[in-house]
């Protein structure tokens, strides 16, 4: 099905997209002398990149994104991209294309069944074929297309709230929209370990350590480093809600007690003025009878003094 993508023009090329890291090192440690065709990192690197632009090209020559179908937006697409485009999936594709066989890694030889190792091989030898096609992006398209294809129907096994889910762009999302107001630094630290009692192929698995500050970390373990990373991360956000939500009620707490000392200010301020106003008002009260009954007395003595005056005329 896939087996245009082991025909090279330059099968140098090809040696190199199968050539691990681990079998140039070992080659040298044991001769002394460079691996001629060294490693395919870079490679690794290229099939990546090559990938992620024929995912979005095949999509959108489907007719997507539109508003009559799932993907409704560019986010629904690159988001379908990122839950498809992992080690599980492009090893299972390798396998297909027998890489397992194929594939350099010096004595390591467990690991020719590595996830990781088999992916990492699969987008090297699609890395590979850029330079061998020289860089001709619509031979490139018919070789891409078709892992395109197979990886969307691995998508339509998957429901389409669990893909659009992604607990770790939640997690920043959210982190971002209170930026500075959650006192939150993540750090991410990942370790891949090795232990016997771990029942996989490789005795192994991930620890993944998410610090978001000096008093609280989440540290999960687990065999698929996806997953068990994504785990970490959905915790990671129910904290931040709680968080959120405790800071939040602090804050309506404290606004109720500045409420209640205002109001109790402004009580007493307006007691207080009541109190002034009505003394003023009484002074002047007493001040305004105190001039009528003056007014009154003096009025009276110069009606007496009138009529004892008439009286002696």
């Amino acid at each position: 099905m896939f087996n245009q993508l082991l025909e090279f023009r330059n099968q140098k090329l090809l040696v190199q997209a199968l050539s691990n890291k681990i079998h140039e090192t070992e080659y040298f440690q044991k001769t002394g002398k460079l691996y001629q065709y060294g490693n395919n990192e870079e490679f690794s690197i290229d099939g990546q990149q090559l990938i992620e632009f024929y995912f979005y090209d095949y999509m959108l020559l489907q007719g997507f994104p539109n508003q009559q179908s799932q993907f409704k937006k560019p986010s629904d697409i690159i988001q379908l991209r990122q839950r498809l485009i992992n080690d599980k999936y492009l090893s299972e594709i390798a396998t297909l294309l027998n890489l397992q066989n194929l594939v350099s890694v010096g004595n390591q030889k467990s690991l020719k069944n590595n996830p990781k190792v088999l992916s990492d091989c699969l987008k090297s030898v699609i890395g590979a074929h850029y330079y061998d096609k020289q860089n001709d992006l619509e031979v490139l398209r018919d070789l891409i297309h078709p892992i395109i294809a197979q990886l969307l129907n691995k998508g339509q096994e998957i429901g389409l709230k669990k893909w659009k889910y992604n607990p770790k762009s939640s997690f920043l999302e959210f982190l971002n929209q209170y930026k500075g107001q959650l006192g939150i630094n993540p750090k991410l630290t990942i370790e891949w370990k090795k232990d016997d009692t771990i029942l996989n192929q490789n005795n192994s698995y991930y620890q993944i350590t998410l610090e978001l500050n000096s008093n609280f970390q989440i540290q999960k373990i687990g065999i698929n480093k996806r997953e068990t990373e994504q785990n970490v991360y959905q915790e990671a956000l129910v904290y931040l809600r709680k968080l959120n939500i405790k800071k939040n009620e602090r804050q309506k707490t404290f606004q109720k007690q500045t409420d209640i000392k205002q109001i109790q200010v402004e009580s007493e301020l307006s007691t207080s003025l009541n109190s002034t106003i009505n003394n003023q008002n009484l002074s002047l009260y007493s001040f305004t009878e105190y001039n009528d009954d003056k007014q009154n007395l003096d009025f009276d003595q110069q009606i007496n003094l009138i009529l004892e005056k008439l009286a002696f005329e």
